[in-house]
């Protein structure tokens, strides 16, 4: 099984099935370039020489000549960043944050309108960006960061734009924490607090924290653990495609989501609407860039 990177058509092309280029990392690389993308793929078994990554560069060098507008990572491993941007699947997830929860929520039989949400770790500005989907059915909501007075800002608008009172707070000792069925993990804390969390919660990771999210996967088998989705795209034909490539996909056909694609402040409810209008929708979830089931909850009645 090898590692793939493919490489996307340029902005308003039609994708087009990929061009695949094996190598072995011993002998280096050859660039090659196609109007329409790529894909590279190396032994995952295999060790990427120096001579490989030099190679490597000049393939994107190519491909950024021939059109190519963005990457597609694997889902683990290192590659060259220093020329396209990188969909990894991430921002696409951010925005669809609270959507996502209450659609993992529903598939435990649970309402969302009745559920607690937490946002753990983080900043204003991922904050933010995750807030992007907030919908009307989130009527209780925290906090939880080693600085309170970060969150002051957010806390005052969603009073005043929504009407929602969230709570802030700082200790793990907060009922709050224990209290969350959904958590929405905004940081790179080196603790999850498996042995506080409540029993058949859903965590959810939007800052690529994988050593806390194996630990908790490990630990704490009845909790539905992911850090992103697979969408369903309206303009794909009713189509499923795991984050990294739905994102290349909404960076490809969506004007706003590229013009704000790098930029450090979104508005983020306008991209989310956005693509809601191009017809991306969650349809699933991954973990390590394969699907995951959201688990029944353990307290659920057949």
């Amino acid at each position: 099984m090898g590692i793939a990177i493919s490489l996307s058509a340029k902005a308003g092309d039609a994708f087009l099935p990929p061009f695949v280029h094996r190598l072995s990392p011993a002998v280096g690389l050859s660039p090659f370039c196609a109007p329409a993308g790529g894909i590279l793929q190396a032994e995952r078994t295999a060790v990427l020489t120096a001579d490989w990554r030099r190679g490597a560069s000049r393939l994107l060098a190519a491909l950024e000549e021939a059109g190519a507008a963005i990457i597609v990572p694997p889902a683990e491993g290192e590659f060259p960043r220093e020329r396209l941007p990188f969909a990894e699947g991430r921002r696409l997830a951010q925005l669809f944050a609270f959507a996502g929860a209450a659609e993992a929520l529903r598939r435990q039989g649970r309402n969302p309108e009745e559920s607690a949400f937490l946002l753990a770790g983080g900043e204003p500005h991922i904050w933010g960006r995750v807030l992007s989907s907030l919908g009307n059915e989130v009527n209780r909501l925290a906090i939880f960061t080693q600085e309170p007075e970060t969150a002051e800002g957010v806390v005052q608008r969603l009073y005043a734009e929504r009407g929602l009172m969230a709570e802030v707070f700082s200790s793990p000792k907060n009922a709050a924490l224990g209290a969350a069925d959904v958590v929405l993990s905004c940081g790179m804390e080196q603790r999850a607090y498996e042995h506080i969390l409540k029993r058949g919660c859903i965590w959810l990771d939007f800052a690529g924290n994988r050593p806390v999210l194996r630990r908790l996967r490990s630990l704490r088998p009845d909790i539905s653990a992911a850090e992103g989705f697979f969408f369903r795209m309206a303009a794909e034909g009713g189509e499923q495609a795991e984050g990294r490539l739905a994102e290349a996909r909404a960076y490809l056909g969506c004007e706003a989501f590229r013009e704000g694609f790098s930029a450090e402040d979104w508005d983020g409810e306008r991209l989310f609407s956005a693509l809601q209008e191009k017809g991306f929708a969650v349809s699933g979830f991954s973990a390590f860039g394969k699907r995951v089931k959201i688990k029944p909850h353990p307290d659920k009645k057949p």
